[in-house]
This record gives structure tokens, C-alpha cells and sequence, in this order.
């Protein structure tokens, strides 16, 4: 057994199997990733080890499932925080750790432990499941749907208030989303704040947000938010808009690290509803985690020029290392296979929708999902798209009632 020190990035446990990162390429990083974890599926889940934590963090925000990085150099992400538990300059990394080692990523105490005895492995493994410990840890007592060729698709459930969401939570949502009424009602009351918080316990919030919140708020949220990831919601993300938020954040930051001495919100994450006419100049005074369309009108699915404008939208998202993401409604299952071949992998949906889009996203391949899309941009006529995509959804309605 070997312990190893390093700077924590993102607070959390991991316990999982090492995956040595040598490549630099991203592509072929994920096909060689694709392949080991088609190995190695029935074990643990998988840590990336790798020279410098960037690779381990486009691996994990392009899909894969990356349970906790660890990286040999000092250098930290440039958009802080990431959503899985992270090392930094952990010493000598990659001539200790070899593929296949089991090892424990200790995000909270900076400590990598490689091939720990039962008793350590244990008590870790305890640690990670106990829903009230504080780290983050996605998806405590339900997995995250994927495709049938392995595509992780999060279900985000959009919710009228506080109550709603932690019901969804409660029930398989990956994570939940408040509108700007049912932010204001939590932002404006500590005490329903600090039950929304609590509730999460390690799942994802996005709130979008009607005003900038007051010290006071900030403060309930720094007490409550290493159980979970925050997404700030802007309206826009116009410059001004953004940087009053990033301003108003950073001296909340600065008075409460005074006081307690620690980077409270390293966790938190900026998003912005952008509109696909155009890609987004995204500012460089902020960190901008996420991206999300808001929802539109299922005919325009079926418009070549529209879908090309989402891939582009979601294309970028992925070159710069973005979640993306798009509010799903009633018709959700009607459009859940373009929304994945878009290149979609969050899913906003009415509540009672989740556990329906959740079983149908086993029965698709990403692939398939890719080709239909592309199929109906090199179309211009909208009636043929439409009865493509409902031949499509016909055939997989029947092959979940086969199965």
C-alpha cells in the first residue's frame, strides 16, 4: 500500500480502478478508454492517472466514465472546479500507479492511496456511499442512464419549487433544475435554501437566477454546497450581466476565506441560456461550465438548418470542454433520439418525464442516434424529416415492448 499527497481541486471520494492516461490525443485517449472499460465493466468504477489533469477532464466531459482524476503535474484546470472528485500534483504519479491498480482518491484530505488493504478499501467504500458526508458524489442511489453504446445522458428535472425537486432527486434525476420563481422563493428564504441544499444530498441543482444574490444567501450556500454542484443560471450571458455575477461571487469568496480560511465555492459553476441562431462570444472574464438551449418548438427539430445550428452549438460546447444541455418538454420521447445525435448530454425534462426517458436511453445507440440527425440535414424538406424521426421513434417503441 503507497499514499501519495496532492492539492485537491474538487472535493469528494473515489474509489475505483487506475486507467494510466499516456496519450494526448483526445479521440484516441476515448477509444482507448472505451476499450478498457469494456474490459473492466463489472468492477469498480475508473480513476484517470494522467501528466496533466486537462486530458483527465475533457475524458470525463466528453462522456466517459471518469470517476475521480488524478494528475502528476501542479497546473489547475482553467475553469476551476470539476464535477468529479481531482488530485493535482501528486509526486512521481505515473511511475507508482499502473493500469488496473485499485486506488483511492481522497479529494477532501489530498491523499491518493494506491492497491489500500481490505480494511482501508473498507472504510472508504463506506465513506463514499454515507449520503451525509461532505464531498460530491453523483448519483448516491441511482446510476446515470446510458446509451447502448456506453454515452452517459444526464436527466435534469425541472422543477416548480423546492419540494418538487428533491422529490425528483429522491427518485433517479440526476440532478434539478429551479426557474427563476422557485430560485427566488429558496433565495429568499434561508431556511427553504438550506432545505433544498440538504435535500440534494451530492446530486446537481442549476437555479436560474432573478437577482444577485445578498451575503447573506451566499453565506447559507456556503454552508450547505460540499454536498453538491450549484449551476448558476444567468437569462443571458451578456458581459454586464456576467460580470456583476462573477464580481458579486468573488467578494462573497473573499469575506468569507477571511473568516474561515477556505475556497467555499470552488464547486460552482456558471451556465447561461444561449440561443442557437448564433455560437456564444463567451467572456473571458468568467468560467463558463455549461451551456443550455431553452426549449423550442418540436417542429423545429425536423428543419435541417435548425439541427445543423445545435451540432454546432454542441460541437463547440465539447471543444471547450462544456456540459450541454436542452429543456425537454412533453415531448420528450418524441425528440430524445435527435437530442442525443445533436450531441446533447443533459436532458431537462418535466418531472413525470424522467423515469421514461431514463428506461428508453438503453435502447438507443449514439451512433444511430448521429446518423438520424445527419440524415435529415441533408434534407430540406421538413414533412420527409418528420416521418423519418417517427419511423425512428416507432421502432424503438417496439423493441422496448419486445424486450
Amino acid at each position: 500500500m503507497l499514499r501519495l499527497s496532492g492539492q485537491p481541486v474538487s472535493r469528494g471520494i473515489a474509489v475505483g480502478i487506475a486507467m494510466v492516461l499516456r496519450a494526448s490525443d483526445l479521440r484516441a485517449t476515448l477509444d482507448l478508454f472505451t476499450a478498457y472499460e469494456t474490459r473492466h465493466r463489472e468492477q469498480l468504477g475508473f480513476v484517470a492517472v494522467c501528466r496533466d489533469i486537462a486530458l483527465g477532464e475533457a475524458l470525463w466531459r466528453a462522456g466517459a466514465g471518469v470517476s475521480a482524476i488524478a494528475a502528476e503535474s501542479p497546473a489547475l484546470p482553467e475553469g476551476g472546479a470539476i464535477g468529479v472528485p481531482a488530485l493535482v500534483g501528486v509526486p512521481q504519479l505515473l511511475l507508482n500507479v499502473r493500469d488496473g491498480d485499485i486506488v483511492i482518491v481522497d479529494a477532501n484530505r489530498g491523499l491518493l492511496v494506491v492497491d489500500p488493504d481490505m480494511h482501508l478499501m473498507t472504510q472508504y467504500q463506506r465513506q463514499e456511499m454515507h449520503p451525509s458526508g461532505k464531498r460530491y458524489v453523483l448519483g448516491l442511489t441511482h446510476e446515470t442512464a446510458r446509451t447502448l453504446d456506453d454515452h452517459p445522458i444526464r436527466t435534469i428535472a425541472v422543477s416548480e419549487s423546492w419540494q418538487v425537486a428533491v422529490q425528483s432527486l429522491e427518485e433517479g434525476a440526476d440532478g434539478a433544475f429551479l426557474d427563476a420563481y422557485a430560485s427566488e422563493q429558496c433565495l429568499q428564504n434561508r431556511s427553504t435554501l438550506h432545505a433544498l441544499l440538504q435535500g440534494a444530498s451530492g446530486k446537481s441543482l442549476l437555479m436560474e437566477l432573478p437577482v444577485l444574490p445578498d451575503e447573506a444567501i451566499w453565506r447559507a450556500i456556503a454552508e450547505s454546497t460540499l454536498q453538491s454542484v450549484i449551476t448558476f443560471v444567468l437569462p443571458s450571458l451578456h458581459e454586464r450581466e456576467v460580470k456583476a455575477f462573477w464580481d458579486n461571487l468573488q467578494q462573497a469568496q473573499a469575506s468569507l476565506e477571511e473568516e474561515q480560511g477556505a475556497q467555499l465555492f470552488q464547486d460552482t459553476l456558471l451556465a447561461g441560456w444561449t440561443p442557437p441562431s448564433s455560437l456564444p462570444e463567451v467572456p473571458d472574464i468568467a468560467s463558463i461550465r455549461a451551456l443550455y438551449l431553452r426549449e423550442v418548438q418540436v417542429r423545429s427539430w425536423f428543419e435541417a438548418q435548425w439541427l445543423q445550428q445545435v451540432e454546432n452549438l454542441t460541437l463547440f460546447a465539447q471543444t471547450h470542454l462544456l456540459a450541454s444541455g436542452i429543456v425537454m418538454g412533453e415531448e420528450s420521447e418524441w425528440i430524445l433520439p435527435l437530442a442525443i445525435g445533436a450531441g446533447f448530454n443533459e436532458l431537462l425534462l418535466p418531472p413525470h418525464c424522467v423515469a421514461r426517458i431514463k428506461e428508453m436511453i438503453p435502447y438507443l445507440t449514439h451512433e444511430a442516434c448521429r446518423q438520424l440527425v445527419h440524415s435529415l440535414q441533408t434534407s430540406p424538406d421538413v414533412s420527409s424529416n418528420r416521418r423519418k424521426a417517427r419511423r425512428f421513434a416507432q421502432r424503438l417503441k417496439r423493441q422496448m415492448q419486445i424486450e
